[in-house]
């Protein structure tokens, strides 16, 4: 009887080595911030945080996260409908250390329906609780110095200082599909913040479809260059630009429904229901280069702004600011607009810059290439008392159907700029009745 007793302890020693995690060999039970498995020491859902470094599934259920959940390359997170990632910060720096990060190579399959969406929020539910989901693909990105996309420009990203950009267009981090994600876009300074979703140098095989993103303290989805597309998202209440882009993303939107709610007053300066940039922050030659440079297309596209007026809720001095323009497009930026329907409310402030800003000091948008027909009900914002408006605000019912050399243009000399498009009917908002938002109380007029 002892030597078996004998034999059970030892092999019951043996056991309690073996590994959990990295291992099949040995195990030293201890945290090492890699998650290999769901049976990993480091895998707590009550203290989600560490690197992903394995194909793990996630099941249904709620996940408090704490830090930063990073999937490193190589690494495949799925993540099960019905989940839900509450992010436990509410502010500070404790906000900036929480996100959801794919790095290059890696993926996430965050794909839930219709009855099981899949949410990412916060658990005090204000903006700027956390930094919010990043992906980061091998997609090109323009080198707006020499007008250059041949994969040799890369970038790295304003948290975690994570590299993006490479020369695969069809790149995949994944795929996103039923997803809600609010309250993110935490600063670290004036000019790093998140976003609810950033979109790093994304390629067309990622896919991101049916999404909710609402509440966020910077932009609520930026595109840094890539070719990605996006299709049916509804995105509501960005203190700062609802969409944002730059760095030559040249991928479609469609289906796109931007609100910015009357009860909603956390504001940037410098805000927008739309800010489209060519490069990055200027041309940054002399003379420009326009080559290479961002040209999204969006298809049936439906915006309601019912109140511009706020306070910069993230900065100490509590300054108060009105949206700088409905849409800014700058810095070679080309665009297309195709079925656009957008409502100004009645009770809605007056932006700063007109309805549409076409340039400022960083340069311009690249006139010959800019198409836009919207359906437009609102104010006329040219000559109004305290609002002051430049010669590329347009005044609703103008059609303009002229070209002219870059970058000294007038309003004339835009390929096509339409007014009044009565035809126009905008985004189809049947498509996002899983979200139970209520568009007749909050866009009322839009649909």
């Amino acid at each position: 009887m002892k030597k078996f007793l004998m034999l059970a302890i030892a092999a019951s020693m043996v056991a309690s080595c073996s590994s959990d995690d990295n291992s099949s060999d040995t195990n030293t039970e201890t945290k090492d911030g890699y998650i290999s498995s769901l049976k990993d020491p480091d895998y707590d859902v009550s203290n989600l945080k560490g690197k992903i470094n394995a194909d793990i599934i996630l099941p249904a259920g709620n996940y408090t996260l704490t830090g930063r959940l990073i999937v490193v390359d190589g690494a495949t997170l799925t993540v099960s409908p019905g989940a839900k990632f509450i992010a436990t910060a509410t502010a500070g720096t404790a906000a900036t250390s929480i996100s959801v990060e794919v790095l290059r190579g890696g993926k996430i399959n965050a794909v839930g329906t219709v009855a099981a969406p899949i949410v990412f929020t916060s658990a005090n539910k204000k903006p700027g609780d956390w930094m919010g989901v990043f992906l980061c693909g091998k997609a090109t990105l323009v080198n707006a110095a020499t007008g250059t996309r041949d994969g040799s420009f890369t970038q790295t990203t304003e948290l975690g200082d994570e590299l993006y950009g490479g020369n695969d267009d069809a790149d995949s981090s994944g795929h996103l599909e039923y997803v809600e994600i609010a309250y993110a876009g935490a600063r670290v300074n004036a000019t790093k913040e998140g976003n609810n979703l950033s979109l790093y140098a994304q390629g067309t095989g990622t896919i991101l479809k049916n999404l909710f993103l609402h509440d966020g303290s910077d932009d609520n989805i930026e595109f840094f260059g890539g070719r990605v597309n996006v299709e049916n998202a509804l995105v509501v209440n960005s203190a700062d630009d609802t969409f944002d882009w730059c760095l030559g993303w040249t991928g479609t939107a469609k289906n796109i429904i931007e609100v910015r709610e009357a009860a909603f007053t956390d504001i940037t300066n410098g805000s927008g229901m739309m800010e489209g940039d060519g490069g990055f922050a200027d041309l940054a030659s002399t003379p420009a280069v326009t080559t290479n440079l961002s040209n999204p297309t969006f298809t049936n596209l439906s915006v309601g702004v019912y109140n511009a007026n706020g306070v910069d809720s993230g900065s100490t001095s509590g300054a108060a600011y009105a949206l700088r323009a409905g849409f800014t497009f700058r810095t070679g930026c080309k665009i297309t607009i195709q079925n656009a329907k957008v409502i100004w409310g009645a009770a809605a402030a007056n932006p700063v810059n007109g309805l549409i800003k076409f340039n400022d000091g960083t340069g311009s948008a690249l006139a010959a290439n800019v198409n836009i027909s919207i359906n437009y009900s609102g104010i006329d914002f040219r000559g109004l008392s305290g609002v002051t408006t430049t010669a590329d605000s347009p005044n609703p019912g103008a059609n303009y159907n002229l070209n002219g050399a870059y970058p000294a243009y007038l309003i004339g000399d835009f390929q096509k700029l339409v007014f009044n498009a009565t035809a126009n009917t905008g985004a189809d908002k049947s498509v996002f009745a899983w979200t139970n938002y209520d568009f007749a109380t909050k866009a009322p007029g839009l649909f």
